[in-house]
């Protein structure tokens, strides 16, 4: 039986797994703003690199048991806490964050810390195990080590400043080639091949101790971390985890990567043969973004927030199905194509097709929007170009795992991410987004109720 990402879908074994993709219990509509005079964050990690001999997620029809480590795989936690209210952000290097309900125990274990909620994003290396499997061994231990990381960020918490910036890293195109309407995928880029739409922007969250002495960066980019192929089978968080721990050795903080919206973007070096030199590809276009972050990070001032404060939103949204199952023909069709998908993943998910959208708002001056799975590139690009809040990075993969969430146009194309392997109604990616603007908005105060007709006075150019 195969284990890739793709077939585990169609896989009976999933069965443990079948309300992944479906809604929790009613809508979850919850807020948290808080303000102090302080302003301060903890940090922590802990290497959750499970036993040997597990299966490998990610890539079709690839039937991968690890065999050892390459590098470890990190679970990094970040507590952000001001007016005696805390908010964690939990980043682990999995293919995806883990299921639902195991994050709502996390999150019940951390309350008698002070932390109000508990935002979870993967960096999405395919060289890590299955979390959907819920009854492998790994699986506990590594809540444990969740829980206890932040609990240890919530304890260590200490008064911070911050500091935003931004860099160019170039080592990743867009894997769809669109000539006359028609999708080819282009997964390798070798040739590194111009290509649109991309991103090499990094957004940069450098955050220091009152001191001065650095406490953690968090780097923001849309690259899948997939140099690693098929071939590889050992553990290894791909070309982020040998970036974030040259990074780490530089600044001597640690070191978060905060994968974006990398739906449709691949590194240039995607799934290098190990015969081909795939370790030292890796190691490659990990040091390049390394060196780049780190050029920026000296650059960058962090300083006391003016108005110190932290506010988390979360709203449920329904995006509805792209397949119209209630159609008996077209039932059919999608039960024939997707098999084992269609009872795991796209019935649950047809019943309610809710998704959560979430908005971490620090200082009222720096937005992350926290999005439920792969978002295409130009979602990124339309935000940064649209967002209230000049400072505001995507973060995909977060919360839920609801896989690719195409743009309408690329829907309409179709190929892999716009017709195949995804499930999400068409448009659900422009709903998602724009929902999360007017919530950076409002939480920005943008939006709110009248004070007076002063609202209303027109500023004319004289």
């Amino acid at each position: 039986m195969s284990l890739s990402r793709r077939s585990f879908m169609q896989s009976a074994a999933l069965a443990s797994a079948a309300g992944i993709a479906g809604p929790l219990t009613g809508s979850l509509n919850m807020a948290l703003a808080a303000s102090g005079d302080l302003f301060e964050v903890g940090v922590a990690s802990r290497d959750i690199t499970p036993e040997l001999g597990l299966p490998l997620w990610g890539y079709s029809n690839a039937e991968r048991l690890a065999e050892g480590i390459i590098s470890p795989l990190m679970a990094k936690v970040i507590v952000f806490r001001t007016g005696g209210k805390s908010i964690g952000l939990v980043v682990t290097d999995i293919g995806r964050m883990p299921v639902v309900d195991q994050c709502n125990r996390i999150r019940e274990a951390v309350k008698g810390d002070g932390i109000e909620h508990v935002i979870f994003q993967a960096t999405h290396t395919h060289s890590a195990p299955f979390m959907e499997l819920t009854e492998l061994p790994h699986i506990k231990p590594i809540e444990e080590a969740l829980v206890a990381c932040l609990k240890e960020a919530a304890a260590n918490a200490q008064p911070a400043r911050v500091g935003v910036g931004r860099t160019t890293i170039d080592i990743s195109h867009n894997r769809r080639l669109i000539k006359d309407g028609k999708c080819y995928m282009m997964w390798r880029n070798a040739e590194r091949k111009p290509t649109t739409p991309v991103d090499h922007e990094a957004g940069i969250i450098r955050i220091d101790a009152a001191g001065g002495k650095p406490l953690v960066t968090l780097v923001n980019y849309a690259c899948h971390p997939v140099i690693f192929g098929p071939d590889n089978k050992k553990y290894s968080a791909d070309w982020p985890g040998e970036m974030c721990s040259m990074v780490k050795a530089a600044t001597d903080a640690e070191c978060i990567f905060l994968q974006a919206a990398a739906g449709d973007i691949n590194p240039y070096m995607d799934k290098t043969p190990l015969t081909e030199g795939g370790l030292e590809a890796m190691q490659e276009e990990g040091q390049k973004a390394a060196k780049a972050v780190i050029a920026a990070h000296k650059k960058i001032e962090a300083i006391p927030p003016k108005t110190p404060s932290i506010a988390y939103r979360e709203e449920r949204l329904n995006i509805g199905t792209r397949w119209n199952v209630s159609d008996p023909a077209q039932d059919a069709i999608v039960k024939q194509v997707a098999g084992k998908m269609y009872d795991f993943y796209m019935a649950p998910f047809a019943k309610n097709p809710e998704v959560p959208v979430g908005v971490l708002v620090l200082n009222n001056n720096l937005a992350l929007p926290c999005l439920p799975g792969e978002f295409f590139v130009q979602f990124q690009l339309d935000l940064k170009a649209k967002s209230p809040v000049k400072d505001t990075f995507l973060c995909g993969y977060a919360n839920e795992f609801h896989i690719y969430f195409p743009t309408i146009k690329d829907a309409a194309i179709g190929g892999y991410g716009a017709s195949t392997a995804t499930y999400v109604g068409v448009g659900a990616g422009e709903q998602v987004l724009n929902r999360a603007m007017i919530m950076i908005a409002e939480m920005t105060g943008h939006f709110g109720p009248l004070s007076g007709p002063q609202d209303f006075e027109l500023l004319e150019l004289t």
